[in-house]
């Protein structure tokens, strides 16, 4: 069984992949992270009809009707009568909001659906603090491209993973805010992991595909269930008295080292790490890897670097330029301040835990787990378990 935590997945490629780089780069011969979404209701009873039913849709608010999404939860069912303008009135509204057929609840089979949905901030938690309150995420269900592209994962390579995990979020997760869209790569790195599960969970409404495996109790003995869900990630917050020291709007801590007895050093601003800067950081670790092969960037200053810089640019000249900079004033730090600034970051950030919590139902003890994937990382969005296996494969 693979046993890779989403922890270790969001710091590969930054921290711990530059040997994965170096092996990619080097020639041939050198070689040796229930659904939660607040619209998708509990499976709702369709109403059994007569064999000669003529179809009908239940009475649905006007302000509902915009969005195929808006239909979540709903259901056809059956009036007697075969009325032909029913009929056709009720077909024209299935075609025009791409409901599924006739007699199907909307979320029998995600992939007819089309359209976004609004995701309920409190699923977030604590952590709906790190967007400002104005931003409205949005996600729709993986796409057949999307899961062809995901059938490409390599589960060895912290590239692959890394790659294909924000491909998915790139075309199934959308940001709106009053003044128009915004990258999705401006989610906090640490919430990546969230948005994925979540959108496999909206991509398989019936739960027909779960994450789950099984240890046996501690105190009984009897097994206990435990399930990999976007409502099951557990995260270590940062401490309530240095809140006071964050700003929602800006998303970015300001620290005055002097207020901390630390002396002779100027107020300094950190910004929370996004999924954007991670990706635009590792591009330039490789560019450095590929001009020196020798030359292995500094682990350290990496970590600090993603709170340093409020955006990395993806332009490879510029973002050397940017990330120099910031290297300047990492290198400035004396002893007093960089073991302050260590501190800092140790308390500000947000660390996703690596284990799952579960109850015997047997005896009530609450257990713990490592997060794993039971069927490695690939079946995270494999449908095999929708049709009969073929092959032992």
């Amino acid at each position: 069984m693979s046993n890779i935590t989403d922890d270790e997945l969001l710091n590969a490629t930054l921290l711990d992949q530059v040997e994965n780089v170096e092996k990619m780069n080097a020639p041939k011969d050198e070689l040796p992270a229930d659904s939660n979404m607040a619209e998708i209701h509990p499976e709702p009873q369709i109403t059994q009809s007569q064999p000669e039913a003529a179809p009908v849709v239940e009475e649905i608010k006007p302000e509902q009707q915009n969005e195929a999404a808006k239909y979540i939860g709903q259901h056809l069912s059956h009036r007697n009568g075969n009325n032909k303008e029913d009929k056709e009135r009720n077909q024209k509204m299935i075609d025009d909001h791409h409901l599924t057929r006739i007699g199907q609840k909307i979320e029998t089979s995600a992939e007819f659906r089309e359209g976004w949905i609004e995701v309920n901030k409190s699923l977030l938690g604590d952590r709906a603090v790190f967007y400002p309150e104005s931003w409205q995420f949005r996600i729709r269900p993986a796409t057949v491209d999307a899961i062809r592209h995901w059938s490409t994962i390599d589960d060895e390579n912290p590239n692959s993973v890394d790659d294909v995990f924000n491909e998915i979020i790139k075309s199934c997760l959308s940001i709106v805010t009053p003044t128009g869209p915004i990258p999705v790569g401006n989610i906090c790195s640490w919430d990546r992991f969230f948005f994925l599960l979540l959108i496999r969970e909206y991509t398989f409404t019936q739960g027909e595909v779960k994450i789950q495996y099984d240890e046996d109790c501690i105190e009984c003995d009897n097994p206990v269930t435990f399930v990999l869900s976007s409502n099951t990630l557990m995260y270590d917050m940062p401490d309530p008295e240095v809140m006071p020291n964050y700003d929602q709007e800006t998303r970015s801590w300001y620290i005055d080292p002097e207020e901390y007895e630390v002396e002779g050093q100027s107020p300094i601003k950190l910004y929370v790490p996004t999924i954007e800067k991670d990706a635009n950081i590792k591009e330039w670790v490789i560019s450095r890897l590929q001009e020196n092969r020798n030359r292995k960037p500094d682990q350290v200053f990496i970590k600090f670097l993603m709170w340093l810089a409020p955006k990395i640019s993806k332009d490879a000249t510029i973002a050397k330029k940017q990330i120099r900079e910031y290297e300047m004033v990492y290198k400035s730090w004396d002893t007093e301040m960089f073991s302050f600034m260590d501190d800092v970051v140790r308390n500000i950030i947000v660390t996703p835990s690596q284990k799952l919590t579960a109850v015997c139902p047997v005896c009530g003890e609450e257990m713990t787990s490592d997060i794993r994937f039971p069927n490695n990382i690939r079946s995270l969005f494999n449908v095999q378990n929708r049709f009969k296996k073929f092959g032992k494969k």
